[in-house]
């Protein structure tokens, strides 16, 4: 059978890595431009919205739900006792890798872009955190199982990504953190999907610190839930080293967790996940809506406006 493949120009996105049973139960999401660490900017939040979109559309064809947090009865036919049955479909996405090429996982936001915006009102910056708060939203509520492949930095928004994922699979030198507060911008935008991941108490280190910690820390935190023995130089290569990618432990533990899900009941597995996502929604909302509201809320303001010139210069000196 051929995998149905789309290809976006700083994003690979691939639909069709399971088995003859369940050929299109997962999809691969990798971000593609390791030049500039995997920066989220306009065209990459372009490419990853669209797959996203897309996997969520695939994910309504689960025959196990229906519409968003709902888990259905499947196609019902009657057997000869007359009792209703459901028939297992096999043509929706059931598990979502995200992972990256290159050295980086993701260093965050584009500050090319920011630093380049001639409106002092940073419309560029608050654009961002608003798709960023999207792509957030719709990773969180994907019916799907969700996995991160980390190696290298995930940074800021890349951190952000990472922590909406229900599993995350760290290589001990991978690095995690929100150094925004250089820039004059708060993580808040991370709070509700940090706190439900590892408590609010642990969730400080990362918000209030500024300081990245490592896939090892991230791992004893309980924010990273599987830990390799890889290192950086060995995984989320580029296309031309593929196979030294492949053999690398970070794609060995993701494969792996990908076949045990893949394994289990799909009702039960979906079902336990609509429960967990029905868990207080309105309060996460709620949570949701201000912790955008607190990151944005600094945006235009002297503090992010000076900073993010200050950074962006030091940073051309050096390069």
């Amino acid at each position: 059978m051929t995998t149905p493949t789309r290809e976006f120009v700083l994003l690979e996105y691939s639909s069709g890595c399971g088995d003859e049973a369940n050929p299109l139960a997962v999809a691969t999401i990798t971000l593609n431009d390791p030049d500039r660490r995997n920066a989220l900017g306009g065209d990459m939040f372009n490419a990853l919205e669209n797959a996203l979109k897309d996997i969520q559309k695939n994910c309504a064809t689960n025959p196990f739900w229906n519409g968003a947090n709902s888990p259905g009865l499947g196609q019902e036919k009657q057997n000869q006792s007359g009792i209703q049955i459901s028939e297992p479909v096999h043509s929706f996405t059931r598990v979502v890798v995200l992972r990256a090429n290159g050295p980086a996982f993701c260093a965050g936001f584009d500050l090319r872009a920011v630093a380049n915006d001639a409106v002092g009102a940073q419309p560029v910056l608050e654009d961002y955190l608003q798709r960023l708060h999207n792509c957030v939203e719709i990773i969180s509520q994907l019916s799907a199982i969700t996995v991160a492949a980390v190696s290298g930095a995930a940074l800021a928004g890349g951190c952000a990504l990472v922590s909406a994922c229900d599993f995350i699979i760290a290589t001990p030198d991978s690095k995690f953190g929100y150094p925004t507060h250089a820039i004059g911008l708060s993580p808040a935008i991370s709070g509700p999907t940090l706190s439900s991941r590892m408590g609010l108490g642990a969730a400080r280190e990362l918000l209030l610190g500024g300081e990245p910690i490592s896939g090892k820390r991230a791992f004893e935190l309980g924010f990273a839930s599987h830990l390799t023995g890889a290192t950086p130089e060995h995984n989320n290569m580029p296309n031309q080293v593929a196979a030294h990618n492949f053999n690398s432990a970070l794609a060995q533990e993701t494969s792996a967790l990908t076949k045990i899900l893949l394994a289990k009941g799909p009702r039960a597995l979906f079902t336990t996940k609509c429960w967990l996502q029905q868990l207080d929604p309105h309060l996460h909302h709620t949570h949701r809506a201000s912790a955008l509201s607190a990151s944005v809320s600094g945006v235009g303001g002297a503090e992010s406006v000076d900073r993010v010139a200050a950074v962006w210069k030091s940073r051309s000196e050096t390069t």
